[in-house]
C-alpha cells in the first residue's frame, strides 16, 4: 500500500495518493476476508457462495468504497477524492496481490504436508 501511495504521489497530488492507498487497502481487506474462511482450503475449494452473508457484506463495502469520493461530506471527512472507474479497477486489482500470496501459501503448505493429511481438508 505504501508503494501505491508513493507511486501515485509521483504523478498526482497527496489527496490522489491517499485515495489510491486507502482504496487499495480496503480492497486488500475485502479480498482477504474470503481467504480467511479457511486456513488450509483455497477460495475455490471453500466455494464462492458458501457464505452469502460475507458475500453481501463485501459487496456493500465495495459499493461504499467506490462511492466514497463522490459524496462531498464523506470525501471531506476522509480526505479522499473521486476516482475514475479505471483507477478503482486498478486499486481492486492491486488488492488481489496479497490474497493471491495467501492462497499460494495454502497450496504450497498442502504440497509440503503431503497427500492424505488432515490439514488439507480441515476448514
Amino acid at each position: 500500500v505504501l508503494s501505491v501511495f508513493l507511486s501515485r504521489l509521483e504523478t498526482g497530488t497527496v489527496a490522489e495518493a491517499r485515495s489510491f492507498a486507502f482504496s487499495t487497502l480496503v480492497f486488500c481487506e475485502l479480498f482477504r476476508a474470503f481467504a480467511a474462511r479457511s486456513r488450509a482450503l483455497t477460495f475455490w475449494q471453500v466455494g464462492t457462495f458458501t457464505n452469502k452473508h460475507l458475500l453481501a457484506a463485501v459487496a456493500v463495502c465495495a459499493v461504499a468504497q467506490v462511492s466514497l469520493g463522490h459524496l462531498p461530506f464523506v470525501s471531506t471527512l476522509f480526505g479522499v477524492h473521486a476516482m475514475s472507474l479505471a483507477d478503482t479497477a486498478l486499486c481492486a486489482a492491486l488488492g488481489l496481490i496479497p490474497v493471491t500470496v495467501l492462497e499460494l501459501r495454502k497450496l504450497l503448505a498442502r504440497r509440503d504436508d503431503g497427500p492424505g493429511t488432515s490439514a488439507a481438508v480441515a476448514p
